[in-house]
């Protein structure tokens, strides 16, 4: 069931798309590209441009302006091509799903659909410029899955060599990790992409984060994850990787390494020796209620009372609260430092601490909390995994054939 609030995001969304559409045939801005008869404007790259630094904190200087216009050309191009073949095959597009992969970013920046929309138009992004980003990429998934999906074939081999070398090393070191892959195609693309790559390093270098820069410049399917992998072995790792990831510091970023076919930018988030349990896994179910600052006692007798969030809205009944925030699932290790040391003490049905800011007094409900039970290995999960591999390197060749058989002109 679709609540108001999801219904007015996806008629914006929709409204969003019909203005876009209607700027997009007042032939008054200059062009910057035609592809098949169809016009990418120097407005449309601009905001492309101005998108990319907003959300991943890039600094504005003049050489990334002008790199990152460059990357934002041929991402408009794939994004039109990719459009096209949509419409050519007839492909469903739906508000629904624009909405869900909205929501599903924003978990990954800690914030709101809403907040993202709030964050981008205020700095002079029109919502369009992301709708259409996330719209073509969808679309694209639905044209390659069901274009080859079909064809690929896992064999219980592939599966079983995986398998067999990660239960070796499941007692040897994991490693929590977050990928960006810029790929290439041949000599040139490679010179680009190695460019890319090492300049894309020193931004992160400099506290740049990593998920959003992640989403907007990979090409692996974690992008819309923020390049998160998650926890892995040394035995699931490509050879290279492993010797570099081997050698990283926690929360530090590799320089570009290259593999056969583009170049990887590596985060260690975390590490746990001889793969057994690690607390910073520990899975949290969250919601914070907040008080006015002048309420102290209703927080703390609000605390008190807590003992489930199953009876959280009859409890609030009986208390002026000022809003009641879904923090929703989060493991220990995405959750703020200062908050690890009690949440570990604590188990469902409490409350942290109530925490006290000049505006208001916040706490914090433990709703579930599941605790990490160590390297969970199935065949299903390699299987999938090879599958994603697969179907991105399908997806990659297909919009390289499509790319070369389009007429693009620039201006």
């Amino acid at each position: 069931m679709i609540d108001c609030k999801n219904i007015i995001i996806i008629i914006f969304i929709l409204i969003t798309s019909l203005t876009y559409s209607k700027v997009g045939a007042q032939d008054i801005q200059a062009i910057s590209v035609i592809v098949n008869d169809e016009v990418i404007s120097r407005y449309d790259v601009g905001q492309r441009v101005r998108l990319i630094l907003v959300t991943s904190g890039i600094p504005a200087s003049e050489e990334n302006v002008k790199r990152i216009e460059i990357q934002a050309i041929k991402a408009l191009i794939n994004e039109r091509i990719q459009l096209q073949e949509a419409v050519k095959l007839e492909v469903p597009e739906s508000p629904e799903e624009i909405k869900l992969t909205l929501d599903r970013i924003a978990r990954g920046n800690q914030t709101t659909a809403e907040g993202i929309i709030k964050n981008i138009t205020s700095q002079g992004v029109n919502l369009d410029t992301l709708i259409n980003q996330i719209k073509s990429e969808l679309l694209w998934n639905k044209i390659v899955r069901g274009k080859f999906g079909s064809y690929i074939n896992i064999s219980d081999d592939e599966i079983n060599l995986i398998y067999d070398r990660t239960m070796q090393s499941i007692n040897k070191v994991q490693y929590d990790i977050s990928e960006i892959f810029i790929g290439f195609e041949d000599e040139e693309e490679e010179t680009e992409a190695g460019v890319l790559a090492t300049k894309l390093v020193e931004q992160l270098k400099n506290n740049i984060s990593f998920e959003p820069v992640a989403q907007q410049f990979s090409q692996s399917a974690s992008s819309g994850q923020g390049g998160y992998i998650g926890w892995v072995s040394e035995g699931q790792l490509d050879l290279k990787l492993a010797q570099v990831i081997k050698n990283l510091a926690q929360d530090s970023i590799s320089n570009p390494i290259k593999v056969v076919n583009g170049y990887y930018i590596i985060k260690l988030n975390g590490k746990a020796d001889q793969g057994g349990k690690n607390s910073m896994r520990n899975l949290y179910n969250l919601t914070s209620i907040t008080f006015s600052k002048d309420d102290e006692d209703s927080a703390i007798e609000f605390s008190n009372k807590f003992i489930s969030c199953k009876r959280l809205d009859s409890l609030l009944e009986n208390y002026n609260e000022t809003g009641v925030n879904i923090i929703g699932d989060r493991l220990l290790q995405e959750l703020p430092k200062e908050m690890h040391s009690e949440l570990l003490k604590k188990n469902a049905g409490n409350t942290l601490s109530p925490r006290i800011s000049d505006e208001s007094i916040d706490v914090i409900a433990i709703c579930d909390r599941k605790d990490d039970v160590g390297p969970q290995v199935s065949k299903d999960s390699i299987e999938n995994n090879i599958y994603s591999q697969k179907i991105g390197m399908m997806s990659r060749r297909h919009l390289r054939d499509l790319r070369r058989d389009a007429v693009i002109e620039y201006r």
